[in-house]
């Protein structure tokens, strides 16, 4: 599992479409699909129902969606105190 994966995940999720968050990531459609796709393979499960260009969170999925997020946030954090402390 890689944090680009979770970021396009949670943007995925956020946008409800593949194509809207590849243009907010800067990647092309296929890229996000295979992101999406691989991290569906690690987990085992599905995290979206796919209905046409429209995406909806599984019940997985939107209880993966609060780890993601917890995960980049601590990530964040991390790095925000490193940074802070390289000031001093």
């Amino acid at each position: 599992m890689e944090l680009r994966q979770l970021a396009t995940f949670i943007r995925v999720a956020q946008f409800k479409s593949f194509s809207r968050a590849a243009e907010s990531l800067g990647y092309s459609q296929s890229a996000v699909t295979v992101q999406i796709r691989q991290l569906e393979e690690e987990l085992d499960t599905r995290l979206f129902d796919r209905m046409g260009k429209r995406v909806i969170l599984t019940a997985q999925g939107q209880c993966f969606l609060e780890y993601a997020n917890t995960i980049l946030d601590t990530i964040h954090n991390a790095r925000f105190a490193l940074n802070e402390g390289a000031e001093l």
